[in-house]
């Protein structure tokens, strides 16, 4: 799996952030952040350091005011758009936005057919801020009709075709910048993480699974670049991210890459329905 981080980003979690930042590359990755004006300017230049590169990495961002719905402690579904490169945020009443049946315990979601589905976050601030050496746990279920769930793009770029589709934790802190073994620039891909192994195969559209991960463990996670939390080149960055979590949640992807999205099969299908009690102890 790989991911992705700015250089030389100082942001703190609290949701003051003025600027919504919808960061969308071609490796099949695209990610929401809040950040600040000087946070916004630092991401600006780290995506025009990569575009430069000779990596083949591109990036695009797009940028918003914060809608206020992103500031409130609900869990919101993000869906990718037509064209499977960036992310929509499933706010308003037409657009089936995720609810709770049991205020706040239990949080569900229905797919819908011929969109990929690609996060399920927070900003809660009782699972976010300090989660250093917190257990994550997630009690998941899928139920309807559907046969299965895809991925798109294969699963990620390089990845085997019809990989598994599957959902795993996720967080975010634009504050952990650290060093980092991808290039350029140092630093952009410790921002996010997402738990390797752990994860739910989306197998059967019938099932349920506890997941569970440890914030205080650095070899669960990797970042946007693949590169374990126990690496030492990023461990530090680790730390950081886990004591500064903005957002966090749950990823939709393959087991190659993890955030490229999921669809019920067949695509015609109307009433899967995705539930997570998540909880952060």
């Amino acid at each position: 799996m790989t991911a992705a981080t700015p250089s030389g980003v100082a942001a703190d979690v609290s949701l003051t952030q003025t600027n919504q930042v919808i960061l969308s590359c071609n490796d099949g990755h695209s990610l929401v952040l809040l950040v600040d004006s000087a946070t916004l300017a630092s991401l600006v230049a780290d995506v025009a350091s990569i575009n430069s590169s000779i990596t083949g990495l591109s990036c695009t961002l797009d940028t918003a005011t914060v809608d206020p719905a992103m500031q409130t402690s609900d869990w919101t579904v993000f869906d990718y758009n037509p064209s499977g490169q960036a992310l929509a945020p499933r706010h308003s009443p037409n657009s089936m936005p995720a609810t709770t049946p049991d205020s706040g315990a239990t949080w569900q979601f229905q797919f819908k057919p011929n969109v990929y589905t690609a996060l399920f976050t927070t900003t809660d601030r009782s699972v976010t801020g300090n989660d250093f050496g917190k257990t994550l746990t997630d009690d998941i279920s899928v139920s309807g009709d559907a046969d299965g769930f895809v991925t798109q793009h294969n699963g990620g770029a390089g990845c085997a075709s019809n990989v598994p589709a599957t959902v795993r934790f996720f967080f975010v802190s634009p504050s952990a910048s650290g060093p980092s073994t991808g290039s350029p620039p140092a630093g952009f891909y410790t921002q996010f993480w997402w738990s390797n192994p752990e994860n739910m195969l989306l197998v059967t559209g019938k099932d349920t699974k506890t997941i569970t991960a440890n914030m205080g463990n650095p070899g669960e996670w990797s970042d946007w670049n693949g590169q374990s939390g126990a690496n030492p080149a990023v461990a530090e960055a680790f730390v950081e991210a886990t004591q500064r979590v903005q957002s966090i949640g749950l990823s939709f992807g393959g087991v190659c890459f993890f955030e490229t999205g999921v669809t019920p099969t067949p695509n015609t299908f109307t009433g899967e329905q995705f539930s997570s009690s998540f909880s952060a102890s």
